[in-house]
């Protein structure tokens, strides 16, 4: 320690010492005061005979003098109270009690006698009125100059009476100023006694902790000697005994463990205590609800535990050992049923406090600031602390000034040269940073939200580097100069409320000035608009501020709490007003972009002005509790909202990023894309919806005790089927969905990733999809008990509900279990795979799908025909594509006798060696099939890839070809012999017929 903090201490001590007998001094002046004061009171009471003289001039003057004192006294006890330290122990604390309340005592006596005397003066003018009017109605006759002299002297007490009247009134109020400043002084020395009795109570639960602690590392080493030891026993008794010491020990241990529990859980009470009685606003009194919640549950949980110990002793004491350890258990049992006494109580205690503090808490919220206050005599108090507010403000910052600069004073020449070092090397860091940052500035076009944060923190950062290095400057002197934060607190917080609107009129600068140009003028005009009510803003926050920390009367608090909810109104209903022009005017920005920022845009154009709204109307009916707890929790919401908007776009340009390097670098980058970067999005998705929920839930205090979580956990387990074996719940049935869509998308996912990754070295394609299949079909298998599990279905106490389904199954359901089974094996033996051409019946087409319940083939008339796997499976059926593509293709061609059958082979073989479709391996071959009295047929065979072509299409295009080539050739269709057969009967018939034309 420096020699300074060693002169210090002796002068706190003699500053102490003055105090006291400073209070001393002061005592005896006011007991000798209110001495004098009766004296005079007694002595203006005696009243004045009609034809006695007036009273001397001279005891007035006295009085006159003796007021002016005592309000130049009083004055000085006003400001000496207000400067008041804080207790430095209890002694002093006691010492301090008494002063203050033998001072209350006699200032209220004060004020009784300052009162009374006032009465008295009162009654004094009006004799000295009514002497002076008798004085003025004698006749001038009658002793002319004695008259005059009589009437001076009556005027001249009169004057000294105001006068008089005048002092009095002034030192009642100052009495009752000292008044209300001595009261304030008990109640402060009332909060530090609880506080102090509270911080005994810490440092005793501490050495409390630190016993057991110690207790703990004994009994640690007593087990492990007693297992050594243990170790190289062989008497059986021995090893018994030894292992009843050890399973005492471990119960001790345990209990001490609760014991440590149960001082933490009171030191959390007692903090919660503390910070109560230090601000009990409602803000406070929701912590303080929330920790007492938090104590009351884990003292239940350390009930449980010691219960749990004490049916474990039971246990161990009914073996048979020695009565040494049996008194040690007893006594271990005793220690149990008094810790759980104590718990009990402490519960207890802790469930009423919890329900005064949430009936105090419901109070504060709904009470309501009446204007019934802001009345005729109200306005000239009011406007006088309005006046006087630069003033107060003044002074703070003198206050603060010189306290700086006497701490300056003291230091050593080493923390002085630390301190202009330090602000050296903060004026050189900001300048250097200064310098880089106009070096990063670009006006490159951005694409992501990544870019836009990144130009926008640049910009508010650079424009802001001057004020930056200033506050860090004053923050280093203050520090350095020892300055506790109490001193400044007001400072900085004003600091902070004008670099907050600062930085919020820059954004809007930003956004509607800089980065938007618009050709109606709506962007300069809501710039404008936006940039007068953030400064009505600032100035309204600022002035509450003040109210509340210097502090200011209640009245002038209440009034800066209805400007800044007007402030808020304004607010709301300007951005109400502009919910259509800040989409118009972001729409240059938001072409192209990403879906998300508009949706988040749209949202919070309209989330924002009602919120805002809702909260500056309940503000200024007079709600201001209720008004500032509901707009804690819609910025609880909109910062959440906000901060979930950030994220996933911070998430989306990361996968965006990432997808785009996976394209340009890895061989298969589309496929990494569509196997992992679109199910990791989701699962992305999902878990920021389900933190942004944990975290608004922890924001809300919605803590697993609460009566929120509660509620929903009863409303949740709530019974909808409860048989034998069947058991669903309200919460059972949302997993079940839950878990039905997860499993639903992972069949999904797995099919794709066998068939696109895990299987793609798989040569034939029609193993890769069954075995993608398979794949799908056991995930779906494996859903299935799961989500029927959850929903609450004991498949073990249903043997007999199954029983009965496999029977209706095996009847009823035969052809559904038949074409399932159809199904599964024509994925195992795959006769037939998608894209193959099959005929079945009379259907015949393209298979299109393989289900598990039927197959879809898509036929020549591009209609879907759904066949059932039973079908496939029990009856032949003609798959024309099942080892390849290549299907032969028969056309019967007939000519005449007459042409050269060696001539018509060759033309059709020169016709089908020109058609590209046709394959050339297997080779097209023509052959004569038949020869009749008049004509020849042929038979041409040629084979087409029907996966890439039509059969019907490429057998009319082969007839065009041999058309066209027989016709350029000269050989004639063919003319087929007509036979002619008449018939018994028809022959007489025909002869007449005959005979009649002739």
């Amino acid at each position: 320690m420096n020699w300074e903090l060693d002169l210090h201490q002796p002068l706190r001590q003699n500053k102490q010492t003055t105090n006291s007998a400073a209070m001393g001094w002061r005592c005896l002046f006011l007991f000798l005061s209110m001495l004098l004061l009766g004296m005079s009171v007694l002595a203006h009471a005696v009243p004045t005979p009609k034809h006695d003289t007036l009273p001397d001039k001279q005891i007035s003057g006295s009085l006159v003098e003796y007021l002016a004192q005592e309000k130049t006294h009083l004055t000085i006890l006003i400001n000496d109270a207000k400067q008041q330290p804080a207790p430095l122990n209890e002694d002093h604390y006691i010492t301090k009690m008494q002063q203050t309340s033998a001072l209350l005592s006699m200032n209220q006596a004060k004020i009784k006698s300052l009162e009374g005397f006032l009465e008295n003066q009162y009654k004094q003018e009006l004799h000295l009125n009514q002497r002076l009017k008798h004085l003025q109605q004698l006749p001038l006759a009658n002793g002319e100059a004695n008259i005059q002299e009589r009437v001076g002297k009556v005027e001249t007490l009169l004057t000294v009476n105001k006068k008089t009247l005048e002092l009095i009134s002034e030192n009642i109020d100052l009495a009752k100023q000292y008044q209300l400043i001595l009261n304030d002084e008990i109640k402060k020395l009332k909060l530090w006694k609880a506080n102090f009795e509270l911080e005994q109570k810490l440092i005793h639960i501490k050495k409390s902790s630190a016993e057991l602690d110690n207790e703990l590392g004994l009994l640690y080493q007593n087990n492990v000697s007693n297992q050594r030891t243990m170790q190289s026993l062989t008497n059986a008794n021995e090893q018994i005994e030894l292992e009843a010491r050890l399973f005492i020990n471990n119960q001790h241990i345990a209990i001490i463990h609760q014991k440590l529990d149960a001082l933490m859980v009171q030191k959390n009470v007692i903090k919660a205590r503390i910070l109560l009685l230090n601000n009990s606003d409602t803000k406070t009194l929701q912590q303080v609800t929330d920790s007492y919640k938090d104590s009351i549950h884990q003292y239940i949980t350390i009930e449980h535990a010691l219960k749990q110990i004490s049916a474990t002793l039971e246990t161990g004491s009914n073996a048979s050992i020695k009565p040494e350890l049996k008194k040690s258990l007893h006594f271990l049992e005793t220690g149990i049923k008094d810790q759980l006494k104590e718990a009990d109580v402490q519960k207890k205690q802790l469930i009423q406090s919890l329900d005064e503090y949430q009936n105090e808490l419901k109070r504060q919220i709904s009470t309501r600031q009446s204007l019934a206050e802001y009345n005729i005599n109200s306005w000239p108090t009011i406007l006088h602390k309005l006046v006087d507010m630069p003033n107060l403000f003044y002074k703070y910052i003198k206050t603060l000034t010189l306290k700086v600069y006497d701490s300056y004073s003291w230091l050593d020449t080493f923390p002085i040269a630390i301190l202009w070092s330090a602000l050296a090397l903060i004026f050189a860091v900001f300048y250097i940073l200064n310098r880089f940052l106009k070096t990063l500035g670009s006006d490159k076009e951005r694409s992501r939200l990544t870019g836009y944060l990144y130009d926008g923190i640049l910009t508010l950062v650079q424009r802001n580097i001057p004020y930056l290095c200033l506050f860090s400057m004053l923050w280093v002197v203050l520090y350095i100069t020892n300055i506790s934060y109490s001193n400044y607190q007001l400072l900085f917080n004003l600091i902070a409320v004008w670099f907050t609107f600062r930085v919020l009129i820059l954004i809007a600068r930003l956004v509607l000035l800089e980065r938007i140009s618009d050709s109606s003028g709506k962007d300069v005009k809501l710039y404008y608009r936006l940039k007068w009510l953030f400064l009505f803003g600032g100035w309204t926050t600022a002035l509450m501020v003040f109210s509340h920390i210097l502090p200011l009367i209640v009245l002038l608090q209440d009034i800066f709490n209805r400007l800044f909810m007007l402030f808020i109104l304004s607010v709301s209903l300007v951005a109400w007003k502009s919910k259509d022009v800040i989409p118009y005017l972001l729409r240059p920005l938001l072409k192209g972009k990403k879906r998300y920022i508009k949706n988040a845009i749209s949202l919070l154009v309209v989330l924002i002005p009602i919120t805002l709204f809702t909260t500056a109307i309940i503000g200024l009916l007079g709600f201001i509790n209720l008004a500032w707890t509901m707009s804690r929790y819609q910025a609880y919401i909109l910062m959440v909202l906000v901060g979930y908007i950030l994220a996933r776009g911070l998430v989306f340009d990361a996968l965006e990023l990432l997808s785009e390097w996976m394209i340009s670098s890895l061989q298969n980058g589309w496929l990494w894309i569509e196997v992992f970067l679109k199910p990791l999005d989701g699962i992305l998705r999902i878990v920021l919806f389900l933190c942004s929920v944990l975290v608004l839930f922890q924001l809300f205090g919605w803590h697993p005790d609460s009566l929120v979580i509660t509620s929903i956990e009863k409303m949740a387990q709530y019974s909808i089927v409860n048989f034998t074996g069947i058991h669903i719940t309200v919460f059972s049935v949302i997993e079940f969905f839950i878990l039905l869509a997860l499993f639903v998308w992972a069949a999904k996912w797995t099919r794709e990733f066998c068939y696109r990754w895990l299987f793609k070295n798989a040569k034939d394609v029609g193993i890769r999809n069954s075995l993608s299949v398979f794949t799908q079909y056991a995930v779906i298998l494996l859903g299935s008990f799961i989500t029927l599990h959850v929903l609450g279905l004991d498949f073990s106490g249903m043997s007999m509900i199954l029983g009965g389904l496999a029977v209706g199954m095996g009847f009823g359901l035969r052809d559904f279990a038949s074409n399932i089974v159809g199904g599964i094996m024509l994925l195992i033996e795959r006769p037939v795979r998608e894209g193959d051409l099959i005929t079945i019946g009379e259907y015949e087409g393209q298979v299109a799908h393989i289900g598990i319940r039927s197959m879809r083939v898509s036929s020549w008339d591009n209609t879907q025909v759904l066949i059932p796997n039973a079908e496939t499976f029990n009856k032949p059926f003609t798959n024309w594509t099942h080892q390849d593509g290549i299907v032969r293709t028969v056309i019967p061609i007939k000519v005449s006798r007459a042409d050269d059958p060696v001539m018509i082979q060759q033309l059709i073989l020169d016709v089908l060696a020109i058609i590209p479709e046709i394959v050339a391996d297997p080779p097209a071959q023509v052959f004569l099939k038949k020869i009749d009295t008049a004509l020849i047929e042929f038979e041409a065979r040629y084979f087409i890839n029907v996966q890439e072509h039509n059969r019907v299409e490429i057998r009319s295009k082969v007839l065009f070809a041999i058309t066209a080539q027989f016709k350029a050739a000269g050989i004639k269709p063919p003319i087929e012999p007509i036979t002619v057969e008449l018939k018994e009967g028809h022959a007489d018939l025909y002869s007449k017929n005959q005979s009649t034309n002739d």
